[in-house]
């Protein structure tokens, strides 16, 4: 059957042309709307990350077991939790880092913080908050990377997320970044320690919370003997191999 009208579930607009035979796309904010028994968003398009059956089934049963679904636009929620889950996965993100993500995503769909905006941008940010609020973040590129956007894109939903939710915004400390840095680099919980002494001597450097961590985590993993490269540090960290080479400098000297 033909889909030939429909009023975006995002927006609310009834500004949509078709796509295709069962897909309509909204005039105003992008949103593919589909027939009745379909959830649709842009991650539905050919680039989305493939799932596997049983990570779907644990997903949603995961999910609807922590978050209310009330209303009839909740079909189009639940995948986007379950592919927020995905994401917070290849985070290394825990059960509980998923359902914090479900719960924050849950309460900013339902106050409408999607309305107008980018879906994937929303989802991203609402990782990246979530993270965040548990001490446990991990840096903004590597959340923008995994989850597809640009590093722009992230900081503009987060801005808007953390104005209109009055979400935690304090300055991360380097530290929380290293147990990430630690498991991205495949590295033992003896260099992270040496990593967190480093920090805590009195050094003199200055710069973001992710490049201090990076080099402090470079630091140390040599000291011990441990192979890594300034570019895969800085990979696992979201920064340029310059800037961890940079940083290791200034709190060497």
């Amino acid at each position: 059957m033909t889909v030939s009208s429909a009023t975006c579930p995002l927006c609310g607009s009834s500004e949509t042309e078709p796509i295709n035979e069962t897909e309509l796309l909204c005039s105003e904010c992008s949103f593919i709307v589909t027939g009745p028994d379909k959830v649709a968003n842009e991650y539905k398009q050919e680039n989305a990350r493939s799932r596997t059956s049983s990570n779907s089934e644990s997903t949603t049963g995961e999910w609807e077991d922590k978050v209310a679904v009330r209303d009839s636009s909740d079909g189009t929620l639940v995948e986007m939790i379950a592919i927020a889950e995905e994401f917070v996965r290849a985070l290394r993100g825990d059960s509980d880092n998923c359902i914090k993500t479900a719960e924050m995503l849950a309460e900013a769909w339902q106050d409408q913080y999607f309305q107008g905006r980018s879906v994937s941008v929303g989802i991203a940010a609402v990782i990246y908050a979530s993270f965040r609020q548990q001490k446990s973040p991990r840096p903004l590129r590597v959340v923008a990377q995994t989850c597809e956007i640009s590093d722009q894109q992230l900081r503009t939903g987060y801005r808007a997320l953390r104005t209109e939710y009055d979400v935690h915004s304090e300055i991360t400390p380097p530290a929380m970044y290293l147990p990430f840095l630690r498991c991205q680099l495949s590295l033992d919980q003896a260099v992270e320690r040496r990593a967190r002494e480093i920090l805590s001597s009195e050094i003199e450097s200055t710069g973001s919370p992710t490049s201090l961590a990076s080099a402090c985590i470079y630091l140390a993993a040599k000291e011990q003997g441990r192979s890594v490269t300034l570019a895969k540090v800085g990979a696992a960290c979201g920064v340029s191999k310059e800037t961890v080479w940079k940083k290791t400098q200034e709190i060497s000297n």
